[in-house]
C-alpha cells in the first residue's frame, strides 16, 4: 500500500488552522461525481470521529499534535496522495490560496481542474 504525503506548507496551514480551533484532525476522502469520476474531500473531523477512525487503522501522518489520515473506506483510491498548500502569487500566477491533491500517477490521474480524479483500475 501506498503512503500519504503531506508537505511543509501544507503542515504550517493546517496547524495554523488548528490554532483556532477545538479539533486537531483532517480527513481526506474521496466521493463519487466531479468531471473526472472521483472529488477530493478534504474536511476538519471531531476528536470523537478521529477516535473511531483510529480503530480501523487508516493511512495517517501526525506533526505538532495535528493528524491527518485518509478515510479507510477511500484509501485505496487516495494512497500515494500528496497534499500540498500554494500561497497566491500573482507573480507566479497563482491567485488564491489553496490546498491541493496530487494523486500517485502510477494509481490514479487527476483533471484540469484539479479537483477531481480518475482511479487507474489494474
Amino acid at each position: 500500500m501506498s503512503k500519504l504525503v503531506v508537505t511543509n506548507s501544507a503542515w504550517g496551514k493546517l496547524i495554523s488552522i488548528i490554532r483556532n480551533s477545538n479539533n486537531n484532525s483532517f480527513m481526506l476522502s474521496a466521493t463519487s461525481g466531479g468531471c473526472n469520476g472521483f472529488n477530493y474531500n478534504f474536511t476538519m473531523i471531531s476528536d470523537n470521529k478521529y477516535k473511531e477512525l483510529v480503530k480501523q487503522k487508516p493511512l495517517m501522518k501526525n506533526n505538532q499534535n495535528v493528524n491527518v489520515l485518509i478515510d479507510p473506506k477511500s484509501e485505496y483510491l487516495l494512497s500515494g496522495t500528496t497534499i500540498d498548500y500554494l500561497k497566491q502569487d500573482l507573480k507566479k500566477g497563482i491567485f488564491e490560496s489553496k490546498f491541493i491533491f496530487i494523486p500517485d500517477k502510477k494509481q490514479a490521474h487527476v483533471c484540469g481542474c484539479g479537483n477531481s480524479f480518475n482511479y487507474r483500475y489494474k
